[in-house]
C-alpha cells in the first residue's frame, strides 16, 4: 500500500475512528508511533517474516516506507 492510498481510505473514515494493528500473538493493539525509514525487498521469506527488511548501506535498493509501530 502506498501513502496515497491510504489517505484515500482514511478520508472515508470519521476523524475520530479508532486504528489500531495487530496484536504480537492475537488481537488488536492501538499504534505507538509512527515514523518514517528505510527498508529492502520485497523478499519471498517465510509466511512469519515480513516481506521488507530494514535497509542496511550494502543493500542495492533502498525503500521509503511509514512504520505504524506497536511498540516505542
Amino acid at each position: 500500500m502506498k501513502a496515497k492510498e491510504l489517505i484515500e481510505l482514511l478520508q472515508k473514515v470519521d476523524p475520530e475512528t479508532l486504528v489500531v494493528v495487530c496484536g504480537y500473538e492475537g488481537g488488536y493493539s492501538t499504534p505507538k508511533s509512527a515514523k518514517t525509514i528505510n527498508v529492502t525487498g520485497p523478499r519471498d521469506n517465510a509466511w512469519y517474516y515480513g516481506e521488507y527488511d530494514d535497509y542496511d548501506k550494502d543493500d542495492s535498493e533502498k525503500i521509503q516506507a511509514f512504520l505504524l509501530s506497536r511498540g516505542l
